[in-house]
């Protein structure tokens, strides 16, 4: 069955489940009990707690009219799907998919992305285990594969995390309390590790995916187990099934290509695969390609490729199994094998091998610039091999090395920008102005931000990167909202984003450049304690508009002043979007109050807020219970999609 029919499948088996445990609810309603899904064993009865009443001087105060005390219009509920903030005001409630879509997509069910490296934990799973749990795995695997195929998560982790969840969820034990439920609890646990195992093959596209997923298979497994005395490690017969697939899946060259250029990565390797799971050729022994397939299994396990048999002599053919154990289409297959020739290439390749042979292996092998060992990355003859084929994205990940080889001159700087600035390249490459800016900002400053490499920038280099930036933002699509970006002009904005020598002004001028230049409807103002609007154009420079903004400087910061100006001025505004450097200072009003209240004049129901706190580790001022909120704290070429699927309500 496809993963499709699974998922499908799996659907059918939650609804029952679902059905289920609601007609255990009803049940113990009856005698003022409800049942409630308790982490890592089964079910447990519970009295439902009486909401605490709310009393006079409580935070609902703030959204009280002045006037005649009456409530104002986020005090009442309109709508089915609204919920009651921590405030007391009413605001859309974040859905189950939308809870889903954010941790595959941040990496927290919450409102906040880290645009730094944060360590997931089991404790990051608490909102889609609560889901799984109320029959609706269904949900989180459809979604887990419409955003993996779409290239929509900036992230791989945590959608491996969710995956392999949905893989080994109390995959050792399943809870028997309640007879009447464990065995279709147990119909629906086995259906939902059947076909989020499916998905390994569309989702794992690359060593690195199937390593984190496996590592986190282990862990859900242990983790997850109901009776805490049974550890295991998840490797049954499933799971071995599974990662034989994904190799024998692949053709010979793919297989090659996977176990050459990622042989290990976070502490697993394809051998310490291939001891767990024991796969198996997957072809027939009249199979032609039986012989070479034999062959790299063999390198995989052994390290070693054995000689090929039209290349035995007479004495080894003697040795060896007779010649006719294998067809003679066999034997030509595997003695023409790009396959192995590139394995046997990428084998050759030591610290001792001469330039002029590496630069071979590059232009007649395809090898790229992982497979080179690390001795030969200081040779400029080999970045020259490397540079002739090398995608966009690589070359500007790469920029900064070949110039501090000093392998950039003469007809290479012209090569060189010619890559950069050819727009049908840009665009099949969708890069991101981003990650030009990033590129750029970093080879101008002649130093990396970690290690001791250094180099002189090249004048025309630099403004190749300038054109590329401009030239890519054909790459980003309009969302069709109508835009606030409301910038913080105080004077820290000038200090470095975290992690990154780029400063916040830089970056987030950058951003609003892209909006002015892909949104057609966008207001630009800037604040800290006040407001001033900005005669921003699509025409400004990055250059023109930081120093406009330098030209400013005001007091503390305080978010809520573009909403409350918006609202004042009776501006139209889907999204506010908010730049600024630091954990911001609440003036009278908050942030999320303010943004209530302009919906509440506007009718914009759905309007929404992004604060964007290049700086900051550990803020938030989204509700976690709107919708309509985020936060972002970090700087990344990631944050851009992220934005748009929040503003378009895919997020």
């Amino acid at each position: 069955m496809t993963s499709i029919e699974l998922i499908e499948q799996l659907r059918v088996v939650g609804l029952q489940f679902s059905a289920c445990l609601e007609q255990e609810r009803e049940k113990r309603k009856e005698h003022a009990l409800i049942m409630i899904p308790q982490e890592g064993a089964g079910f447990e009865l519970a009295v439902p707690q009486e909401k605490a009443e709310r009393t006079e001087g409580s935070e609902t105060e703030g959204f009280l009219a002045s006037n005649d005390g009456k409530p104002s219009g986020q005090m009442t509920k309109n709508r089915d799907d609204q919920v009651m903030n921590t405030a007391g005001g009413y605001v859309f409630a974040v859905s189950d998919e939308t809870r889903v879509r954010r941790f595959l997509i941040l990496g927290t069910s919450g409102g906040t992305f880290y645009a730094s490296e944060k360590e997931l934990t089991m404790d990051n799973l608490a909102a889609l285990i609560a889901i799984i749990e109320k029959g609706s795995a269904t949900m989180i695997l459809h979604e887990l594969r419409e955003i993996s195929l779409a290239g929509r998560n900036p992230k791989q982790d945590p959608l491996m995390f969710a995956l392999a969840l949905c893989a080994r969820y109390r995959v050792c034990d399943v809870n028997k309390t309640h007879a009447d439920l464990s065995n279709l609890y147990t119909a629906y646990l086995k259906a939902m590790h059947k076909a989020a195992l499916s998905l390994v093959n569309e989702v794992c596209r690359i060593p690195t995916h199937l390593f984190a997923f496996v590592e986190y298979c282990e862990l859900i497994s242990r983790e997850t187990a109901a009776n805490p005395a049974q550890k295991s490690t998840g490797w049954g017969r499933s799971l071995r099934e599974t990662i034989c697939n994904w190799y024998t899946s692949k053709s010979p060259k793919q297989l090659a290509q996977a176990v050459t250029k990622y042989g290990q990565r976070g502490g697993w390797s394809h051998r310490d695969l291939f001891r767990l799971s024991h796969p198996k050729v997957p072809v027939s022994a009249d199979d032609p390609s039986l012989l070479e397939l034999q062959q790299i299994y063999h390198y995989i396990v052994k390290g070693t490729l054995k000689t090929r048999k039209r290349r035995l002599s007479a004495v080894e053919q003697a040795e060896q199994q007779p010649a006719n154990t294998y067809t003679s289409d066999q034997m030509d297959r595997e003695n023409d094998s790009e396959a192995l020739d590139l394995i046997e290439t990428f084998k050759s390749l030591s610290q001792e091998t001469p330039e002029n042979d590496v630069v071979d292996a590059i232009k007649k092998k395809g090898l790229v610039r992982e497979h080179i060992p690390s001795q030969h990355l200081n040779s400029v003859s080999i970045w020259e091999a490397l540079l002739e084929k090398m995608p966009m994205t690589a070359m500007l990940r790469n920029l900064s090395k070949m110039q501090a080889l000093d392998m950039l001159k003469g007809t290479k700087i012209t090569e060189l920008c010619d890559k950069l600035t050819d727009e049908a390249a840009i665009r099949v490459s969708r890069v991101h102005p981003i990650q030009i800016l990033i590129a750029h900002h970093m080879y101008s400053q002649g130093r990396g931000d970690k290690g001791k490499l250094t180099w002189r920038p090249n004048p025309t280099i630099e403004n190749a990167l300038e054109k590329a930036f401009y030239a890519s933002f054909k790459n980003v699509e309009a969302t069709g909202k109508r835009f606030c970006f409301a910038f913080d002009v105080s004077s820290s904005m000038n200090s470095s984003v975290s992690g990154s020598s780029i400063t916040n002004r830089k970056a987030s001028v950058a951003m609003g450049m892209i909006g002015l230049r892909t949104e057609e409807n966008v207001e630009v103002v800037a604040f800290c304690d006040q407001l001033t609007e900005i005669p921003f154009d699509k025409s400004w420079t990055l250059e023109q508009t930081c120093n406009y903004f330098d030209r400013l400087d005001f007091g503390s910061t305080d978010c809520a002043q573009p909403m409350i100006w918006a609202r004042e001025n009776r501006k139209d505004i889907d999204c506010f979007m908010v730049f600024t450097d630091n954990e911001t200072y609440f003036g009278e009003v908050h942030p999320y109050e303010a943004l209530q209240k302009y919906r509440e004049s506007s009718g914009i129901a759905d309007a929404k807020l992004i604060v964007l706190g290049m700086t900051s580790t550990g803020f938030t001022i989204a509700d976690p219970n709107d919708a309509g909120m985020l936060d972002i704290c970090g700087f990344d070429a990631a944050i851009p999609e992220l934005v748009a699927s929040f503003v378009k309500g895919l997020l």
